[in-house]
């Protein structure tokens, strides 16, 4: 029996493994955190979890019928496994399945994630015995079975989570040895000098942060955070990483999830100057309020010691009040109106700033203002007219942030996937507007996530917008369906025009039939997998 039981333990322990690495990636884009965990779990998006639970009352119950209809062979202690043999079966059909579908943003195997799959396989395969023997005890051995083990993956994410509790202790000390290593670094005598320069907002961080780049490396050596890594694990890799000894300048983009995020950061960077890029709805769901998003966004600037520079975005009402309470006396509330002599074509933007011109293969409006406030704390930090005008010159499209792609049919695609708030997607249409010119004009949407109640109304509004400049539209899975169809009907939008897709790979799919050369797709604010 032990050896059995032992056999059992170890074949559903790897098939639930299998089973979890959809569970995990969720996990890890919830930023390891229970309760979004649980959230996501519970609120319907979670269809692998519906999945699963499928398998445990299907297996379960079909156990039981076997059992009821060869009642005469129950004595057999091996009958069982026939019915072990047919949840393997069902559950390697889902894992096939699962791993048919391309995740946007794959499990990433950090050494994290490693020490979380294995206390993860632990605790399953401590469950799975426990349960063989349970059926064994409590239940005649062969009425029963192994139809408690096939419970077992609707458990997974409980089993999961017992992992991490197990792991939290060993988890935080890592976490701050790297933490206290980077504060180490950062505070040694090598950099006392090093010009330290934040960047938060609810959108526009990631293209802030490289336009404002490209101008300072004309006068200084200047290091930036990589990629979108905001968080303090984020701090820590860019300091232990990134900055080198000949560095000069060091930016680092700040994220806010929760409250107290902006305020942890700045007491790791300690910065000396800041830019304040937006104040939206971005993380509403997870903030509970707009005041609340303005509260911690404001903390950046706050922070800043009293000769530092502060830099808002003059575009943004919220950031006009946070430029009111802030008591230091350099301050700017910068927009477009820095900005002289502007034209906005398909091609980019031309425009003066300190009296020279400059160009830029950036699109729309909205860059103008980015470049703008990066040009004033560049030039009050010794950056000439001239340098940044060059820099302007050089700048590139951050990748999937209107990124204007010429694809081999002839199609234009703007690339705005890694955009994912209502004043970006604003942004976005009014730069799609510019190609009237073309006969299909197609937005591609799943529309805006992360907003809570006010999802309908904001879904809502972007369809309105959505049917004043495109041609075509292609809704992407459940999310917001009905807010946006809603939304597209509200402004008089042709209902044989609305392509509705469950999934990316089904839109794909649609291009060949609804595009063609010198027709334009905008690809806007990709769905998060946590959403598919």
């Amino acid at each position: 029996m032990f050896g059995l039981a032992l056999g059992v333990s170890l074949i559903n322990t790897g098939l639930l493994l299998l089973m979890s690495l959809r569970l995990l990636q969720a996990f890890q884009q919830c930023t390891y955190r229970p309760r979004q965990f649980l959230r996501w779990i519970f609120d319907g998006r979670a269809r692998l979890f519906v999945r699963l639970g499928s398998l445990s009352i299907i297996s379960f119950g079909l156990i039981a019928v076997k059992n009821v209809l060869f009642y005469v062979h129950l004595d057999n202690l091996y009958f069982p496994i026939i019915g072990f043999v047919l949840y393997v079966g069902l559950g390697g059909v889902l894992v096939y399945d699962g791993f048919r579908q391309r995740a946007k943003v794959p499990l990433r195997w950090t050494p994290r994630v490693v020490r979380l799959v294995v206390v993860t396989a632990i605790v399953s395969f401590a469950f799975t015995f426990l349960f063989v023997w349970l059926g064994a005890a409590i239940i005649p051995w062969g009425w029963m079975g192994f139809a408690f083990v096939s419970v077992t993956p609707l458990l997974l994410p409980d089993f999961i989570l017992k992992a991490h509790l197990l792991l939290f202790p060993v988890e935080a000390a890592i976490r701050q040895k790297f933490i206290r290593r980077a504060k180490k670094k950062l505070n040694s005598s090598q950099f006392e000098n090093l010009v330290r320069i934040g960047i938060t907002g609810s959108y526009g961080k990631t293209s802030v942060k490289n336009i404002l780049a490209k101008m300072l490396e004309k006068k200084f050596v200047t290091a930036v955070s990589p990629a979108s890594f905001n968080t303090p694990m984020g701090f820590a890799k860019t300091v232990n990483d990134v900055l080198q000894p000949e560095v000069e300048v060091l930016i680092f983009e700040m994220g806010l999830r929760y409250t107290r995020d902006i305020a942890y950061l700045c007491k790791l960077f300690k910065p000396q100057h800041g830019i304040l890029t937006s104040i939206g709805t971005a993380h509403i769901e997870t903030m509970g309020s707009q005041d609340a998003i303005k509260h911690e966004k404001s903390q950046l600037v706050h922070a800043l010691p009293q000769d530092g520079i502060a830099v808002l975005n003059g575009a943004s009402p919220l950031c006009e009040e946070v430029f009111e309470e802030l008591k230091l006396e350099r301050k700017f509330l910068t927009g477009l109106e820095d900005a002289k002599s502007i034209s906005v074509t398909a091609e980019g933007c031309e425009f003066e700033l300190f009296g020279i011109k400059c160009r830029t293969k950036l699109l729309g409006r909205h860059n103008i203002e980015n470049i703008a406030m990066c040009a004033r704390l560049a030039y009050e930090l010794g950056v000439t007219p001239e340098q940044i005008a060059e820099a302007v010159g050089e700048l590139e499209p951050t990748p999937h942030r209107l990124q204007l792609i010429s694809a081999d049919n002839g199609v234009i695609i703007l690339d705005d996937s890694y955009n994912a708030t209502a004043q970006g997607t604003q942004a976005a249409l009014e730069v799609f507007g510019l190609f009237a010119a073309a006969t299909r004009r197609v937005v591609q949407t799943p529309g805006i996530v992360e907003l809570g109640k006010h999802a309908y109304e904001t879904n809502f509004n972007y369809g309105q917008a959505i049917a004043a400049v495109a041609t075509d539209v292609i809704v992407v899975n459940q999310a917001n369906r009905e807010a946006l169809i809603a939304g597209l009907s509200a402004g008089k939008f042709d209902a044989s025009r609305i392509h509705v897709v469950n999934s990316l790979q089904e839109a794909i799919a649609l291009y060949p039939i609804i595009l063609s050369a010198g027709d334009v797709l905008l690809l806007a604010n990709d769905l998060p997998d946590l959403f598919s």
